[in-house]
């Protein structure tokens, strides 16, 4: 828990950084200065929701839910729900990406945004390949 936490503070202050670098070093260039503006606010803003998020369960977790929670957890009803969600949203996903890939080509968008399409299309199949054949010598 100790290790999430000051995982988030440095996010926090990288995020600051980052915000900080944009107002004041990165000025001229507008490449750089929107990555630093960008990127500092997505740490700042996960870090910041990190640690809040962390303050309110600390606030709640009692034994009692913990013990729930562990039973919940490792619930095979609950188990087969994850793993059927997981496969549905694949399922759905993958033709909904292939089809953006597909307009962003046609529609003369940027070649590396077609890339990029393109490489997340080759994601998803080499995760789901490799999730096949790892739970395959698992199970």
């Amino acid at each position: 828990m100790k290790k999430n936490i000051l995982i988030s503070v440095c996010g926090l202050a990288a995020g600051i950084v980052l915000i900080l670098l944009a107002v004041f070093v990165f000025t001229g260039s507008t490449t750089l200065n929107g990555a630093c503006y960008g990127i500092g606010a997505a740490l700042l803003v996960l870090s910041a929701g990190n640690l809040v998020g962390a303050s309110v369960k600390k606030a709640v977790e009692t034994p009692e839910t913990l013990k729930i929670q562990e039973i919940e957890e490792h619930d095979e009803r609950n188990i087969r729900i994850r793993e059927r969600a997981g496969w549905n949203t694949v399922r759905i996903f993958t033709p909904v990406l292939c089809a953006c890939t597909l307009v962003s080509a046609l529609a003369g968008a940027e070649v590396y945004v077609t890339f990029a399409a393109c490489g997340l299309v080759l994601l998803v199949a080499g995760l789901s390949i490799g999730s096949q054949i790892y739970y395959d010598k698992r199970l």
